[in-house]
């Protein structure tokens, strides 16, 4: 079932519209595939919901009152160091998408596939990745924006192996803090599965470094080898193969 497994494959997802709840949710499930997509000549265009201002880890360095702005600094030097110049905010509260209405936001998320006419969506699955609602209703808003366009969409998972080596951070972390676990799929099961080259790999853990109120102290507790390890594969599965 694996089809894109290569920068080269990477090529098939065309235009990307890549979707998402809070900076450094793209970072963590495709910079490697952005980065890609970007080294192919291919258009990227990235949407993020919030600015994740209620993601507090350090008050004393990252306060709450400044933490929104603080992350779309982070988010801008992401995506410079992607290399896309693409970029929308739908400007919803950081841990309020559950509760707003939902054809305006669905009808934000079809403004831009009508304008890009994206070959691929990347988002999260049904169930979210963490749990967390507002991953949960973006994935929702996208479904329902994209469901009389040609865009394939694409959900996030996880292989066993992969989370397998995450489980100790989220022992420490809670990453994955509103789900008992996260969509696992077998490598066979997926559309794209892209092992991160030595390259990619690197740029994916300058985007994360990038984000330092939200990723510095699980980097400093675990070191740039182990953290690699558990950034080094990114997987996706068709929409219709969550249902």
């Amino acid at each position: 079932m694996t089809n894109i497994q290569s920068v080269q494959d990477v090529k098939q997802l065309g235009t990307i519209l890549s979707v998402w709840a809070h900076p450094d949710d793209e970072s963590y499930s495709c910079a490697g595939i952005m980065a890609a997509a970007v080294a192919n000549g291919q258009e990227i265009i990235c949407v993020t919901a919030t600015r994740g201002e209620a993601g507090v880890q350090d008050e004393s360095r990252w306060s709450a009152a400044r933490l929104g702005d603080i992350r779309a600094a982070e988010m801008a030097e992401v995506l410079k160091t992607l290399g896309i110049t693409r970029h929308h905010w739908l400007g919803y509260a950081d841990g309020g998408c559950k509760g707003v209405a939902e054809q305006p936001a669905v009808q934000k998320i079809k403004s831009f596939i009508d304008q890009y006419q994206p070959d691929s969506i990347l988002t999260f699955g049904p169930e979210g990745m963490t749990g967390h609602d507002d991953h949960c209703a973006v994935s929702r808003w996208v479904s329902l924006a994209a469901a009389d366009s040609r865009a394939r969409i694409y959900h996030a998972v996880q292989l066993p192996e992969v989370y397998e080596r995450l489980r100790q951070a989220d022992e420490q972390f809670n990453i994955f803090f509103n789900i008992d676990q996260p969509p696992l799929r077998e490598a066979d099961q997926c559309a794209i599965l892209l092992r991160l080259s030595d390259d990619l790999l690197i740029k994916k853990y300058q985007c994360l470094c990038a984000m330092p109120s939200q990723t510095e102290g699980m980097f400093r507790q675990f070191g740039q080898e182990t953290i690699c390890t558990m950034i080094c594969t990114e997987a996706f599965v068709r929409a219709e193969a969550t249902v």
